[in-house]
């Protein structure tokens, strides 16, 4: 999955003043075209479908996911419209609002569902998908769900793995990290360590964070730190993110840019590569990166996610899933193809996108981890060992409520104003007031 930010949005009628919902409540659900009755067709009808989603066509291998699906389905045709994340949001307030149907099918972040069913972004899948969603992993399911309903169908799973440069290592006489579950390095431990590669081995970064400033990215350090996920209470809807956990954890994320351990400015789309270029000591990633690690000639390990001192392992799981818009007209049509992507064989998202995200179809997921990715050198095998350890035993979810958007864009902004030098405390506190604020529309 890749895991990204949200929009910027800066305050409760801020928010739903474009959405269907308005600040003085409502569950929105009375803005949706009536769905009828529909079903997944036996026989594919003739439509083309507008879909939004965050994948670059050619960067991220979106087009081959479309020509391998029309090619199998050729009486649909597929608008794929590239959408980077920060601007999803803006987008489909815009454009589902606007109930011409268009998009027919998009990219829902799995923590998200709830945030959109409340609004009537979502067309509810329980019934026409009733029986087929056997095959997929049963976590994934259930984080596309939401009051009891399916609201849309998981494409990717996902989890986090430590991975390392092996020459600028050696150079600087440091051990590398281990997959062995009893010799997890500590995120105390890490920093020390990247800063020796720095110093001794001539590394320009220390560690990199695939999604910088990010909470899918994150979250770890204060669940791990015993400061919990960021949100408890009747739906998850009281703020706890200013508690001593998340403050020790966040001043410690601050710490490595204070030290230059952790550069400054480097978007999320470019950390791959900056890891690739052979310059930097660690990169926490998704397993995503196994796959271009494998194609480069870069001399690479995996080894297991840090946990804090004194305090339990925890990763990040959860990803993409794709949606219906209650007031497309190509619903059949559409079922058809999110039935592709997500169900039918290894599912066609996991089958032809190079680079995937785990997937949510067991079966796609058994040849995933088989693949030569993960078999044909000793980091890849390593990689398949740590991603089996992480979601089994430290998997944690991104905080589920229908408050999720609202959350994400503000807790995104604390860790951007901590990483930039702003003090912890003072970053979190102002963030536990405005989603207290933020929520109240919810109670």
């Amino acid at each position: 999955m890749k895991v990204l930010t949200a929009l910027r949005l800066t305050a409760a009628c801020a928010v739903t003043a474009l959405v269907v919902t308005a600040c003085g409540g409502g569950s929105g659900q009375d803005n949706v075209a009536s769905s009828g009755t529909w079903s997944v067709p036996k026989q594919d009808p003739t439509a083309t479908l507008n879909v939004v989603g965050i994948l670059d066509p050619k960067a991220d291998g979106m087009a081959a996911v479309v020509a391998a699906f029309e090619k199998e389905h050729p009486t649909i045709k597929v608008n794929y419209q590239y959408v980077p994340f920060d601007n999803l949001n803006s987008v489909l307030d815009s454009r589902i609002t606007s109930k011409t149907g268009d998009p027919d099918v998009y990219w829902v972040d799995q923590p998200r569902v709830p945030a959109l069913a409340k609004r009537g972004y979502l067309e509810d899948l329980t019934t026409p998908f009733s029986g087929l969603t056997s095959g997929l992993q049963e976590a994934t399911v259930k984080n596309s769900s939401y009051d009891g309903k399916l609201w849309s169908l998981p494409i990717a799973n996902s989890t986090q793995v430590l991975f390392y440069n092996k020459d600028l290592l050696a150079k600087a006489g440091v051990k590398p990290p281990s997959v062995d579950p009893n010799q997890r390095t500590t995120w105390q431990q890490l920093k020390t360590d990247a800063q020796s590669v720095q110093q001794r081995g001539g590394a320009r970064n220390g560690l990199l964070f695939g999604q910088p400033n990010r909470y899918y990215q994150l979250e770890p350090l204060p669940v791990s730190a015993g400061g919990g996920t960021g949100a408890t209470g009747d739906g998850n809807l009281e703020p706890a993110v200013n508690n001593d956990g998340w403050v020790k954890a966040m001043t410690y994320y601050g710490s490595l840019f204070a030290d230059k351990v952790t550069p400054r400015g480097i978007a999320a789309e470019q950390i791959d590569s900056t890891f690739l270029a052979g310059k930097t000591a660690y990169l926490v990633e998704g397993n995503w990166m196994v796959g271009k690690l494998a194609d480069s000639k870069l001399n690479w390990g995996a080894a297991l996610n840090p946990v804090w001192e004194g305090g339990k392992p925890a990763t990040p799981n959860g990803s993409w899933s794709v949606g219906l818009n209650p007031f497309s007209k190509n619903k059949e049509a559409a079922a058809v193809f999110m039935k592709w992507l997500a169900i039918d064989g290894e599912s066609g998202y996991a089958k032809y996108r190079a680079y995937a995200e785990l997937p949510a179809n067991a079966a796609g997921l058994k040849s995933y981890l088989a693949s030569k990715a993960f078999t044909g050198s000793e980091g890849g095998k390593q990689a398949a060992t740590v991603v089996g350890q992480e979601t089994e035993n430290t998997s944690v979810g991104r905080v589920p409520t229908v408050g999720y958007i609202e959350f994400e864009d503000i807790i995104g902004r604390a860790f951007s104003d901590i990483a930039n030098g702003a003090d912890p405390k003072t970053a979190l506190d102002s963030a536990q007031s405005q989603l207290s604020t933020a929520w109240k529309q919810y109670k």
